[in-house]
């Protein structure tokens, strides 16, 4: 027995529960706020970027919000012009906030174009402890010009990658631009000349001096590497996955994987790549007619990787229609081996977009509705933020109704499991000891002998620790 209770300890100490810590909207009380992407400075600023509405017929701004490390709301930005604007990357450098997106306020549109169709690329900076806007570029074709990713280099630029429309018989090609950092002059822009394309993300190695970046080709998503001068080196495509296909989420871990995720064909996953583009692992969700996409992606210090997206819900919103969608969020091992997995929200449809790692902590960023307001029910920003605990450190106790642990045969005992705040269980499973077991919390049983049990309790936790085993209760059963 005290083997046993040595192996089930030492799974105990294995993994962290994610303990949610604080949660709240995050923006303008007077406007819709939708996040698309958020970035972590070293001095523990967090900037979140999307677009903001006025009102529910309004057109689109671009909206930027910075929190201090106690998610206090430092400044807030709506930069953008008649036209519809939205962020969609942010970079922190230093003291310096980049971001990029598409504005149809520019002038190179004939005023016949639709509004829908008004795009230019579009990239700013700002200073990052102040919020003052430091330059912001416009430029593009009458057509299509989307900004959807940026990266800064060692050389003072930028590296901007989206999709542009310049040549009506291409169509929507990849593309990418050279900017000056401290001016944002465009130096040079390559066309990648697949039709359809287009580059998602782009991102560096912690040095600086390699990029890699993802997108679709032909429908089908691509990792590849580039120089700072935007020329590939490598490029691998995916051929193995149903078309259409889409990767949204790029990570570059400290020792050099490269990881990917997004929507493969029907369903979402993960993909694992050497430096040099070699598949590692990839880990593949079962659809069962769901839908689902996965946003973001971040690693904890201890190689331990988390995914944010959405995942459509099984609850039917009508007869005629499939359920919403959810926040998603997912913990998986350095080798791709799934830890848990789980999905929340509401009747309305709600997105996880981005996931930081901050020391021990994860921040997350969905789109949410908002409750909380004089207003109607709608989508807003919010921020939840998750603290790594240890399973091992987690003060689960087994209570009883039985102080002095003695009790006659025949007699039913209740038993519980006394959780901090904080901790959600997902399962409660019982041992009494006498071959008899029982599920939930509280439970009740009758020892039917005399002797001396031991009563253990297994606890499956949401967010992590899917067996956590607190000290067994011993009881002495006398006769009736």
């Amino acid at each position: 027995m005290r083997l046993l209770f040595g192996l089930l300890g030492l799974l105990w100490a294995q993994g962290v529960y994610l303990k949610r810590t604080r949660q709240a909207f995050v923006g303008l009380s007077s406007l819709h706020e939708t996040p698309t992407c958020a970035a972590y400075g070293k001095n523990g600023h967090v900037v979140i970027g999307g677009y903001a509405h006025t009102g529910y017929s309004s057109l689109p701004d671009g909206w930027l919000l910075c929190l201090n490390p106690q998610g206090e709301k430092i400044w807030s930005l709506t930069p953008g012009g008649m036209g519809p604007d939205r962020i969609e990357d942010v970079v922190i450098q230093d003291s310096i906030l980049y971001f990029c997106g598409y504005s149809g306020s520019a002038l190179s549109h004939p005023e016949e174009l639709p509004v829908e169709r008004r795009a230019d690329f579009w990239v700013g900076a700002v200073h990052l402890f102040t919020g003052s806007l430091l330059w912001q570029s416009r430029w593009g074709s009458p057509h299509i010009d989307i900004a959807l990713t940026l990266c800064p280099t060692p050389y003072r630029t930028l590296l901007v990658g989206g999709t542009s429309w310049t040549d009506t018989l291409e169509g929507m090609q990849a593309t990418i631009c050279i900017l000056n950092q401290r001016t944002g002059e465009v130096l040079h822009t390559l066309y990648w000349g697949d039709a359809p394309s287009l580059i998602r993300r782009i991102r560096s190695t912690p040095e600086g001096r390699t990029f890699f970046c993802i997108g679709e080709q032909e429908y089908r998503p691509f990792l590849a590497e580039v120089d700072h001068l935007g020329q590939v080196l490598w490029r691998v495509v995916f051929q193995f996955h149903r078309f259409p296909s889409q990767l949204q989420a790029l990570l570059v871990s400290p020792d050099g994987r490269l990881i990917v995720g997004g929507r493969y064909g029907q369903t979402w996953g993960i993909s694992a790549f050497t430096p040099k583009g070699q598949l590692i692992w990839e880990r593949v969700w079962e659809a069962n007619g769901l839908a689902g996409s996965i946003q973001d992606l971040a690693e904890s210090p201890d190689g331990t990787l988390y995914a944010i997206g959405w995942q459509q819900s099984e609850a039917l919103l009508s007869p005629e229609q499939k359920g919403g969608e959810d926040v998603w969020l997912a913990a998986l091992s350095k080798d791709g081996r799934l830890l848990w997995e789980r999905s929340f929200g509401g009747p309305a449809d709600e997105r996880g977009t981005a996931i930081l790692a901050v020391g021990d902590s994860l921040l997350v960023i969905a789109s949410k509705e908002n409750r909380f307001t004089e207003a109607p029910p709608h989508l807003d920003a919010w921020l939840l933020t998750l603290q790594e605990v240890p399973c091992d450190a987690i003060p689960i106790q087994i209570r009883t109704d039985v102080p002095s642990l003695r009790e006659k045969a025949g007699r039913p005992i209740r038993f519980w499991v006394d959780i901090p705040a904080g901790y959600e269980a997902k399962r409660i499973s019982w041992d009494f000891g006498d071959e008899a077991t029982a599920e939930g919390s509280p439970v009740e049983h009758t020892y039917a002998s005399p002797g001396n049990y031991s009563v253990q309790a297994r606890i499956e936790l949401k967010y992590g620790c899917s067996e956590v085993y607190p000290s067994p209760v011993g009881l002495r059963i006398t006769r009736p």
